[in-house]
């Protein structure tokens, strides 16, 4: 447990660094305010402001000395877009113990991405403490591809680490992934200069290609079937086709809507994204764990559209069920530690209705946490990560839950045992067809992953 506490320190100091670093040299500025035309909202996309979709204009002169407000967005409506995916089955799933299939170099760190559409290989991260530290590359990373059934494992690319997670290509064989240039760095001095870049490779980390340079946000967001790429430029949503060519772009400016007072400072804020099945709305969020509070946004990749949800509090995680119809997210309202956790909350696009689950039974004493979460294949039932701390920094336990958002029931699926502690941020992943389960397992002493196999039976 000491391991997982000194983990989680080194991920705050981390962030508190980045932070620290970022208003010295990323300060955002703001486009002039343009006056949007009127438009009649549709009922396939939510009530929005209308930001017009542009061609991308290079080198646009600044004109921030007329920078408007920060503005809220209009509160959502439903149903998000038309859900034309039939509901599947609801199954029952029977879990194995989990086995170890990789352990770690000491000092080093895994966390899990996603699982590759043959169902095979998982696409991970390992932080590489264990090696020397190159002056002006802190914090090195490698990107690989693992097979837990055969060990086999092929880097594709070493990264500084961002904490945001790489991407998988399936039409392209390829692995897309944000990273820090830094162009100086004085340790002695705690002073950096660094730019946010995008890269893509095709497994030889020596032929990686640099897609972008300069960018305000590290996410991106993958269309489902990896059709098109989504990230963000100087004041622009930038979109990629399967192939990586660039598509039209659509405004967009960060600051123009960070309009809450209750914010402790103008630190700019972390956003992630997670892109709807089937549609072209994207889940845009900020976690809050800067200036007290974060925004839940909708926003369209296509014509800039946005609207917020409102749901009191904003998320630390969020995945959408493979059908698109709901949006599951780790709700959180806490300013201080631990704020990388609080209350799974499934949203229904079509109705708006709001489920919040209780994955460990309240019987259990201690504070209670989600860390990290997965849908099932049913779409009804999501497996989670769920911790329990005797005090705000004494963690006494983690367990895997299997949780059914329509009943309401939470069932833990892996008996206890001794030694593995269940690891948040990215560490969960169900194979697409629904086989297995992939999941970060450390001790007190080394770094794992562990591979649980699933049978599935139909009610």
């Amino acid at each position: 447990m000491e391991r997982q506490k000194n983990r989680k320190n080194f991920e705050a100091l981390l962030v508190i660094g980045l932070i620290l670093i970022i208003p010295l040299f990323f300060v955002m500025r703001t486009a002039a305010e343009q006056t949007p035309a009127p438009i009649a909202p549709t009922a396939a996309l939510p009530t929005a402001v209308n930001i017009p979709a542009q061609p991308t204009v290079e080198n646009a002169p600044d004109d921030s000395s007329n920078a408007p407000a920060p503005k809220q967005p209009p509160a959502c409506t439903f149903p998000l877009t038309e859900i034309n995916t039939p509901e599947s089955t609801p199954e029952e799933y029977i879990f194995s113990e989990p086995q170890v299939v990789l352990t770690a170099p000491k000092g080093n760190i895994y966390n899990i991405a996603e699982w590759l559409p043959d169902n095979q290989q998982v696409l991970m991260t390992e932080e590489l403490n264990n090696v020397e530290i190159e002056n002006n590359k802190p914090f090195p990373e490698s990107i690989s591809l693992f097979n837990p059934e055969t060990g086999e494992t092929k880097i594709y690319a070493i990264r500084t680490t961002t904490g945001a997670p790489p991407s998988w290509l399936p039409d392209l064989n390829a692995v897309m992934y944000p990273t820090i240039n830094y162009t100086s760095l004085d340790r002695k001095n705690g002073t950096s200069k660094f730019t946010r870049q995008l890269w893509v490779s095709y497994g030889d980390p020596d032929s990686a290609q640099i897609l972008a340079d300069n960018l305000p946000q590290f996410p991106i967001a993958i269309k489902s079937g990896g059709s098109e790429t989504l990230y963000f430029s100087d004041k622009q949503i930038s979109k990629l086709n399967k192939s990586l060519k660039k598509l039209l772009s659509a405004s967009f400016d960060f600051t123009q809507w960070d309009y809450s007072k209750e914010r402790r400072n103008k630190t700019p804020l972390s956003y992630k994204m997670a892109w709807q099945p089937g549609t072209s709305l994207i889940f845009l969020y900020s976690d809050g764990a800067v200036g007290g509070g974060g925004y839940t946004f909708i926003l369209d990749a296509d014509t800039g559209h946005m609207c917020e949800l409102d749901f009191g509090g904003w998320a630390k995680g969020a995945h959408w069920s493979s059908d698109g119809h709901y949006l599951a997210f780790i709700k959180s309202t806490r300013y201080a530690f631990p704020t990388y956790s609080a209350d799974l909350t499934v949203l229904d696009t079509v109705t708006g209705n709001l489920n919040t689950l209780s994955v460990i039974t309240q019987e259990t004493e201690g504070l209670h946490f989600v860390d990290d979460f997965v849908w099932a294949p049913d779409n009804r039932h999501l497996l989670a990560i769920g911790e329990i701390y005797t005090s705000p920094d004494i963690q006494s336990e983690t367990g895997l839950y299997l949780v059914d958002f329509i009943s309401g029931q939470s069932i833990r699926v892996v008996p206890e045992k001794k030694g593995f502690v269940f690891s948040n941020n990215n560490n969960v992943a169900w194979s697409p067809d629904g086989s297995k389960v992939a999941i970060h397992c450390p001790t007190e002493t080394v770094d794992q992953i562990c591979l649980v196999s699933v049978q599935r039976t139909a009610q």
